[in-house]
């Protein structure tokens, strides 16, 4: 049941996201909002909801709600433990959303992965080619961590003591990137 609360939450809060600011959005049918209904359905697994994010994204590929549906496969990546694929649709949501915390919490958890520590280890090609991805994230997060981090965008979930920390930690761990991206391009 856990589980199914926290998808919940995550699904609202790419949702709400998504709209605050912007202009009304509507769907070009009912067949869209179909899939959308499906798509958000709390006892769909992630494979079910991956499946049906694609026939959405495959028939409607200029929806108006192409930001949100972005961010529902980020989630369902995450939960189907498909790391390439949750990083690279990350790096595609700051393309327009540069300050996405999901996103940049993603990219930067993946620079944690896989950046060794030693300065002198070597990294595979397609570690090379995320790492100034990597890196951007990272210096987003240090030079604006103040602004992701504002306290109108604090989920009403967390306290403040919980955001506080959660700021704390995306700022250590962008930090620690940052340290090790650095070294790997001195080589």
């Amino acid at each position: 049941m856990a589980l199914k609360t926290i998808l919940a939450t995550l699904i609202i809060l790419a949702i709400s996201s998504t709209a605050n600011g912007q202009a009304q959005k509507h769907w070009k049918d009912r067949a869209e909002f179909d899939l959308y209904t499906e798509v958000v359905k709390l006892d769909a697994t992630p494979a079910e909801r991956l499946q049906i994010l694609d026939e959405w994204k495959s028939g409607y590929p200029q929806s108006a709600f192409g930001d949100t549906r972005l961010k529902i496969y980020l989630i369902t990546y995450q939960q189907l433990n498909n790391h390439r694929a949750a990083f690279d649709t990350a790096g595609e949501i700051l393309k327009g959303q540069p300050d996405d915390l999901g996103s940049l919490m993603e990219i930067v958890n993946h620079g944690l992965e896989f950046l060794p520590e030693q300065p002198n280890a070597s990294l595979s090609e397609k570690n090379k080619s995320d790492l100034e991805i990597i890196r951007r994230a990272s210096h987003y997060i240090l030079e604006n961590i103040d602004m992701i981090y504002s306290a109108d965008k604090k989920p009403k979930r967390m306290s403040v003591e919980q955001w506080r920390s959660a700021k704390i930690t995306i700022l250590q761990s962008a930090q620690t990137v940052v340290d090790r991206t650095s070294t790997q391009t001195q080589r």
